[in-house]
């Protein structure tokens, strides 16, 4: 050590490396042998995330620095249907034995659903990064082996409960989603699995559904849920002022009917292409928010 780090009981080390032992000594008694390892973990990126049957699709791969040497192994998730948890196996792409010294790989012809996931590994023996996690390819292309029907089968979704009904050669199927920020979960989580159909137990939300068993995947579905009605809620900066609030939509002042006079909140429809709303008091006014009901295709 140098100079300045003579006189500690402390020290600081790097773990970017493949693993070491370490052990500290005053002169009449040392410490036990603690061995230090810093996996990093690999990042997938695929691109395009949506493909039409045919297309191909882009699968990057990256460790953080240093980034030199390494080599990159590339993956299909398995579902593993005896796990709980969801938790996938991963199975090597066709000639990924020993890597590719790009970061990139290249899936011509994808037809289907599937879900992906890289590491990468560099010495000898070789020292493997941790797994990515998994990311998947949607297709809204029709699957013979596995489907996965909507009902109610509408162009929109209003704060409604949905039925997901899979299909196809399998005895077993599990009903994923993938929310709007990638956090994916099942059935289980937010609905009730009965055979091949699941049954969503509270309002569903937005994000991309599709079914898979230990075979197969089946066309995703992009779902979007927008609620009917919204309250909005009215407060002044100085509750001692907090009498009677005005709202307005896109500049004109909401006629409320005589039980609603004595409120700061008011209850409105979201079934229309948008508005804006604002609240006022005598002395001060909100700014203005925009709602806006979407209709939303799903494939």
């Amino acid at each position: 050590m140098d100079t300045n780090h003579q006189h500690t009981h402390e020290i600081t080390i790097s773990l970017m490396s493949d693993g070491s032992s370490y052990k500290c000594r005053f002169k009449d008694k040392e410490s036990e042998i603690e061995y230090l390892k810093y996996v990093p973990q690999s990042v997938l990126t695929v691109s395009p995330s949506w493909t039409s049957p045919g297309d191909s699709v882009t699968l990057t791969c990256s460790v953080g620095p240093p980034s030199a040497g390494w080599r990159f192994f590339w993956y299909k998730a398995v579902p593993d249907m005896s796990s709980t948890n969801n938790y996938y196996t991963f199975k090597l792409l066709a000639g990924g034995t020993t890597g590719t010294e790009q970061d990139s790989y290249i899936l011509h012809g994808q037809t289907h659903t599937a879900g992906y996931a890289c590491r990468a590994g560099r010495g000898d023996p070789v020292f493997y990064t941790q797994y990515s996690d998994v990311k998947f390819v949607w297709s809204g292309g029709v699957n013979p082996a596995a489907s996965l029907t909507v009902s109610p089968h509408r162009l929109q979704h209003f704060s409604e409960s949905l039925s997901l009904i899979c299909e196809g050669n399998s005895t077993e199927w599990r009903l994923k989603r993938a929310d709007e920020d990638g956090r994916m979960s099942s059935c289980s989580y937010w609905g009730e699995m009965t055979g091949s159909t699941c049954n969503t137990n509270a309002r569903a939300s937005s994000g991309v559904y599709w079914c898979e068993s230990e075979t197969q995947s089946s066309n995703a579905a992009n779902i979007t849920i927008h609620r009917e009605s919204v309250t909005l809620h009215c407060r002044h900066g100085d509750q001692r002022k907090e009498k009677n609030a005005d709202f307005y939509k896109d500049k004109t002042l909401i006629e409320m009917d005589t039980n609603h006079q004595h409120t700061h909140e008011i209850t409105i429809s979201l079934m229309s292409d948008g508005s804006s709303y604002k609240c006022r008091f005598k002395d001060k006014e909100s700014e203005i928010e925009y709602l806006k009901c979407e209709i939303s295709y799903y494939v």
